[in-house]
């Protein structure tokens, strides 16, 4: 897969729910005391300018015809590695990216009420965009201040600050990594501010982090057209 000018093979997709504390107060969730964690599927994957599919399973039927969007700051993993202390993670980081955590909200709500994980809800194909580029350490300086906004037909439904993470990347990364051996190229989503909301085929989605771009992705129904 080609994000920008850069050829990566991930293994895996990790993604941080609950982690911005604006989101917090949105959901009413309670305060997660350490990083809740969830995969993606590979198949999700789709870059800049890619549609954004929305499948006839969900639209046609009422209990889960809603899919959301979510801006989040990502990085990507340089090299193979685990036990990651927190004071060395940032050796272990080839870069950050816009991501947006495409979610079947219904679905996911059913699932949460009904104790099951979210896994179904967050992988459907092409519910994980991302780009348009990656930004190196160099170029993107604290990642933790970073303005970061979305976009649906030019309106903006999301706008905060990395500042804002609750976990913040190296806490991150030392904790994914007491568990799981990241690959070179793994992605890992550090969440999403407030904001939530639905989105509909046709609806032109742009997510944007200071440093990094905008992303920007078509919603289609399956089976139609760009």
């Amino acid at each position: 897969m080609r994000i920008g000018y850069k050829e990566v093979n991930p293994t895996k997709i990790l993604c941080l729910g609950v982690n911005y504390t604006d989101h917090i107060e949105e959901t009413k969730l309670e305060v997660p005391k350490e990083p809740l964690i969830f995969p993606k599927m590979l198949n999700c994957l789709i870059t800049d300018g890619q549609p954004i599919i929305y499948p006839k399973l969900l639209y046609n039927n009422p209990k889960y015809n809603r899919i959301d969007y979510e801006v989040e700051l990502a990085f990507l993993i340089k090299e193979r590695c685990k036990n990651v202390e927190a004071k060395n993670a940032f050796n272990y980081i080839m870069g950050y990216t816009v991501f947006n955590d495409i979610t079947a909200r219904k679905m996911q709500t059913k699932d949460i009420t009904s104790n099951k994980p979210w896994f179904r809800s967050k992988s459907f194909d092409t519910f994980g965009p991302i780009g348009p580029r990656i930004v190196t350490d160099s170029e993107i300086g604290d990642p933790h201040n970073l303005k970061i906004e979305l976009r649906v037909n030019g309106e903006i439904r999301q706008s905060s600050n990395t500042k804002y993470l609750l976990f913040k990347i190296p806490e991150i990364l030392e904790y994914i990594t007491r568990f799981f051996t990241m690959e070179i190229g793994d992605i890992v989503a550090t969440g999403t501010p407030s904001g939530i909301g639905p989105v509909n085929p046709g609806d032109i989605i742009e997510a944007t982090i200071e440093k990094i771009g905008t992303l920007t992705n078509r919603v289609i129904l399956e089976g139609g057209t760009e």
